[in-house]
């Protein structure tokens, strides 16, 4: 084993379960299993020293100054990340180059942050018996939930999808017990002190990993309530495609279509807002007051936007300062937002008053007055500063920008002293300045030239004057250097003190971002100011959904709906008719409202819903051992149990996952119980016709079908406009003609189905079965009738009790 690799497996075994990358002078390397993991996902070829060596160790390796990619993809492949620095400079170095582990990376500890997703938060997360805590190391955002249950705190887990939950012994061990995939489970041991332990939790974390500095940027940790909330599950956002659609495409999701923000600190807020709707009338209307003063000043408007598309993502600039790939351009970046922020401030219409906001402007202008428009990338080989900064250093400056003059003249005079026209005067870096004269000419070097290197066709020399002069350049060079870095230091150490005020700034800036883009939104696609009540109506005229009318060529079909709390609107109507999407628009529509959007409609008067729930299209779990139908139950089960008067609830295509009696038993049993027990706003779609006949025994029941206008034999045209009344009709075949099934097919499956219809129509059922309208009606017990004739003056209290224990058991 060579030195080397001792000193590498030195450093391995502090760290086992990291992928170690050690540096070797301009790259980094990974050896043996760290190498056959990294290859693969980081998209490098294997390779050996000595390829005839078997025991020669597999190894591959990225440059050092582009590894924040391939540390960016072994991050989001689970793996945590050592790098391993050279701590020494090698040209000075005696020996091996020391190296030591530098900076530990996780899943949720990013090294770069502009290799992350710009639309998405990065949560690490931790949790203890009473509380669930979140924090953003590259935002600096830190809050906590309460949950009292452990049901609770799986639901904000799904919703949130941190990238690594910290824990203890305990509760890491109970987690990884369950077995369930998830983020990266790391371990933080120790004693934990605090009001809420795992946000000290996380502090403690972070702190370790990445320093003290990083712990300090992250703000207070905010306490959240879920109960200040409209509540989303995770299968609510997949039912109605918030963030992705059906086959997990980010376009054509709600998202995407109503996104109109400008800076990705905004769309990461607009994502916020729409998985956590508000719950606070007086919050929701000052979300809509200042669209709605957008909306009303168009050319400010159309000037506000143009500004905040010079913005940049304020909160990850600010989230690099503590890292080593913080550099001149970011805090350039940051300055230039700052400055941009004063100019939105002054463009707003009401006047703003933001605390911190003049210092914060201060330093931005001393940032762009000191440092060039456009830094190089490092930081310790100068060319930084402006001239003129600082009068000391624009000496060395200008002596290192006079370098090559210097040695021009110096050239020329001895071209002139020897009389040889090749003589050339240059400088490398391992044997500095030198004066270089062909071998032909070398008899002409005069006696105070001193060899300094012979070649096969030169021998280059030095004098007295060349190492004079060498010595002062090179001084001015390496000062000018060290100066330079230390003016960017000062600036960035009052970056950093000073980042609360701008963090603050940051997160008003996107706040305005997500307002005006919502207005814009309003003023592109018609939308209209939503008014809420106080839950006893829901009224919306002419509403359009917000992402299907963006993708139609022709225009999409408007539709109105009046239902009190309690009704249901009981929708039928063959496939591809439009149930499912005018439900979800209704469903999106009070999203965007709570969320504080104007909504795509003619006008809407709505509730405040506490929760929405939906049992939309088929899935199954087969990893899980879930079918399609028990996903169902299991989804209507949450349902039922959660549901409550004030809550929002679409349903599907109940029970179509098992045999037609069974299904339309279920079916009928779960919209009574919901419309006589729970009370919701309920929308309830169906193929069970004999569903429609409910309307007469519960009134709260609205029938109601998606037109279609029927031109004979083969064909069919869906209007998309809502009925009144129940559909006539089912128009399967059609569908499966117009989807392209075989004429053989759907020519016998019409003449299945007449077969079907005819009895059914005309004869009684028999045999035990029941037809559905029988188990709508059911016969009245003999014990009901009994009830009915008694006479009550002439039963004894004794006989009374007699009749009613006989009865329950006849029951």
């Amino acid at each position: 084993m060579t030195p080397l690799m001792q000193q590498y497996w030195e450093v391995k075994d502090q760290h086992p379960d990291k992928v170690i990358l050690f540096r070797m002078g301009d790259f980094f390397e990974m050896f043996h299993q760290d190498a056959e993991i990294a290859a693969p996902i980081v998209g490098l070829a294997l390779t050996q020293r000595n390829k005839k060596d078997a025991d020669s160790p597999k190894m591959c390796g990225v440059p050092h100054h582009s590894v924040a990619t391939p540390i960016a993809k072994l991050l989001a492949a689970g793996h945590k990340v050592a790098i391993c620095d050279q701590i020494e400079d090698p040209a000075l170095a005696k020996g091996l180059v020391k190296r030591a582990v530098t900076r530990v990376l996780t899943p949720g500890m990013v090294y770069d942050p502009d290799t992350l997703d710009q639309l998405s938060a990065h949560f690490i997360c931790s949790y203890d018996s009473d509380h669930i805590a979140f924090a953003d190391v590259t935002t600096g955002e830190a809050f906590y939930y309460s949950t009292g249950k452990e049901s609770d705190r799986e639901e904000i887990l799904a919703l949130l999808s941190p990238a690594e939950i910290i824990l203890s012994e305990v509760e890491l061990r109970v987690r990884q017990a369950g077995g369930a995939p998830g983020p990266v489970l790391s371990l933080h041991a120790g004693e934990i002190k605090g009001e809420v332990p795992s946000a000290e939790r996380l502090k403690a974390y972070v702190a370790k990993l990445q320093g003290p500095e990083v712990a300090a940027s992250l703000t207070a940790f905010e306490r959240r309530q879920r109960t200040s909330h409209l509540r989303l599950s995770v299968t609510v956002l997949r039912h109605l495609e918030i963030f992705a659609n059906a086959r997990g495409d980010k376009n054509g999701s709600l998202f995407t279509s109503v996104n109109r923000t400008q800076t990705s600190s905004g769309a990461r807020l607009l994502k916020n807002w729409l998985a956590a709707p508000l719950l606070d009338k007086a919050e929701i209307a000052r979300r809509h007051d200042e669209i709605e003063l957008w909306t009303n000043q168009v050319p400010a408007l159309k000037n506000f936007r143009q500004i905040l598309g010079r913005l940049g993502d304020l909160e990850r600039r600010m989230g690099k300062v503590h890292t080593s790939v913080f550099s001149a351009r970011d805090l350039l970046a940051i300055a230039q937002s700052v400055l941009t922020g004063e100019a939105l401030v002054r463009t707003h219409p009401q006047p703003q008053n933001i605390p911190g906001l003049a210092a914060v402007v201060q330093l931005a202008g001393d940032i762009e007055r000191t440092l060039v428009d456009e830094p190089p990338m490092a930081l310790k080989e100068g060319g930084l500063i402006r001239l003129g900064v600082v009068p000391e250093l624009d000496e060395w400056m200008r002596l290192t920008q006079d370098a090559q003059k210097l040695l021009l003249e110096l050239e020329g005079r001895e071209k002139q002293a020897t009389g040889v026209a090749s003589l050339k005067v240059r400088y490398n870096n391992v044997f500095g300045f030198y004066i270089e004269m062909t071998k032909t000419h070398a008899h002409k070097a005069p006696a105070h030239y001193r060899r300094k290197q012979t070649l096969a066709n030169a021998e280059r020399y030095t004098t007295d004057e060349l190492q004079t002069l060498e010595e002062k350049i090179l001084s001015a060079r390496t000062r000018r250097d060290q100066m330079e870095f230390e003016i960017f230091q000062r600036l960035k150490t009052r970056v950093i003190e000073q980042s609360a005020e701008i963090l603050q700034i940051a997160r008003i800036l996107a706040r305005w971002d997500v307002l005006s883009s919502l207005a814009w939104l309003a003023l592109e696609r018609r939308y209209v100011r939503p008014r809420f009540n106080d839950g006893g109506r829901l009224d919306v005229q002419l509403t359009r959904h917000p992402v299907v009318e963006q993708s139609l060529k022709s225009g999409f079909v408007a539709n109105s709906l009046e239902i009190n709390g309690g009704d249901c609107l009981l929708l039928t109507g063959p496939n591809m008719a439009g149930k499912s999407t005018f439900m979800r628009q209704i469903a999106l529509l009070s999203i965007l409202a709570q969320a504080g959007s104007f909504v795509p409609a003619e006008s809407a008067e709505l509730p405040l819903f506490d929760q929405i729930f939906t049992r939309i299209g088929a899935s199954d779990f087969l990893s899980e051992g879930l079918s399609t139908f028990m996903v169902e139950m299991s989804e209507t089960s949450e349902i039922l149990k959660q549901v409550t008067a004030k809550s929002l609830v679409v349903m599907d295509e109940i029970g179509r996952g098992t045999s037609t009696y069974d299904g339309m038993s279920l079916a009928q049993a779960i919209l009574e119980f919901l419309v006589t027990q729970k009370k919701p706003f309920l929308l309830f779609a169906t193929h069970y016709h004999e569903l429609t006949k409910l309307d007469r025994t519960h009134p709260q029941i609205l029938n109601a079908h998606m037109a279609v206008q029927d031109s004979g034999p083969g064909g069919i045209q869906f209007l998309h406009s809502l009925k009144a009344g129940p559909a006539n009709r089912s128009y399967g075949i059609h569908v499966a003609e117009l989807a392209g099934l075989p004429a053989a097919v759907t020519k016998r499956a019409q003449k299945i189905l007449t077969g079907l219809e005819a009895p059914a129509a005309h004869a009684p059922p028999s045999g035990p079965q029941l037809s559905f309208a029988d188990l709508a009606s059911p016969p009245a017990p003999a014990w009901i009738e009994e009830i009915k004739n008694l006479d009550l003056s002439g039963v004894t209290p004794l006989e009374a009790l007699n009749k009613i224990s006989r009865w329950q058991s006849e029951s």
